[in-house]
């Protein structure tokens, strides 16, 4: 099932707790090489930008960037909770009051328009924090970066997180959870078929699973079920045996020199990159070829 279907406003909600607990160190590390270099980051992505964020979500690190850039436009993120993302648009403009803020509620893995700001702005830029990008396969993630390098132009430059490879204990850790977050925001996919596509999953028999493969260097997220049983979706009848598995996503951990060489076919060179001290996670900033030079 493709991921982007976590995120209805339960998912989402979630999700923020998620990025609260102790084992997922993504966000909170993430958002301390935002915070340690955003003077820097904020150079590299240069003045009066309009700021694009694929999968914003509460656009918590985006506000440190905010408060960094000189003098930006525009701030246009883009996600499939369009309850969520319209509460923090309107959060945002009450906190950014000179910068247009403009929402979008789309499937950024498909074409969309970009709106149009009232100010000029001198480029385009644009923010895939979280590491998201690893919850593709390297050919999807590579047809994503193909077309975000057309959405941005010559002039645009890709600031991007990608969890790295280590060891796999913390990364299993951050998605099976002790408090059992996680499970119940991958079972809420369950919960959301009940809801919008009249299922009638029964949750306590099936169970959330997160394995790592060590081979394609991705943790695996699957809904088990725990007995044989049929569920209705809708009209139809879905024949379930006792250990099959819902496959809910991949999320892939990068090499910085890997995910590199993933870009470059694409037209990105690999300008700057940023980790923390214990090498967990990169916050790198691709520009088009040619640029990185200038």
């Amino acid at each position: 099932m493709p991921c982007k279907y976590f995120y209805d406003g339960a998912g989402s909600r979630l999700f923020d707790e998620i990025c609260e607990l102790d084992e997922y160190y993504l966000t909170r590390t993430e958002l301390a090489i935002t915070s340690e270099n955003a003077d820097a980051i904020a150079h590299q992505i240069d003045r009066r930008v309009m700021l694009i964020e694929f999968g914003s979500g509460s656009s918590i690190k985006t506000r440190i960037l905010l408060d960094a850039l000189i003098d930006p436009v525009a701030y246009v993120p883009v996600d499939v909770s369009e309850e969520h993302l319209l509460m923090t648009a309107d959060d945002l403009r009450s906190s950014y009051p000179g910068i247009e803020i403009c929402p979008v509620v789309a499937d950024f893995t498909k074409p969309f328009s970009l709106p149009t700001a009232k100010a000029p702005y001198s480029h385009v830029a644009l923010y895939f924090p979280g590491s998201t990008i690893g919850n593709y396969t390297p050919e999807e993630a590579a047809g994503l970066l193909a077309s975000i390098a057309k959405l941005l132009g010559p002039q645009g430059g890709l600031l991007i997180g990608i969890d790295l490879q280590k060891d796999v204990s913390t990364i299993v850790a951050a998605y099976d959870d002790s408090q059992g977050v996680t499970a119940k925001f991958n079972l809420n996919l369950l919960e959301r078929i009940n809801r919008e596509l009249n299922g009638d999953f029964v949750l306590p028999n099936f169970q959330h699973k997160a394995i790592y493969n060590s081979t394609d260097h991705r943790i695996e997220i699957s809904i088990v079920s725990l007995v044989d049983q049929n569920v209705m979706v809708g009209d139809t009848v879905v024949n379930f045996a006792k250990g099959e598995k819902i496959l809910t996503e991949y999320s892939h951990k990068y090499s910085i020199e890997g995910f590199a060489e993933l870009a470059r076919p694409h037209g990105f060179s690999l300008h700057q990159q940023w980790t923390d001290s214990e090498g967990l996670f990169g916050l790198l900033h691709l520009v088009p070829d040619g640029a990185a030079d200038e």
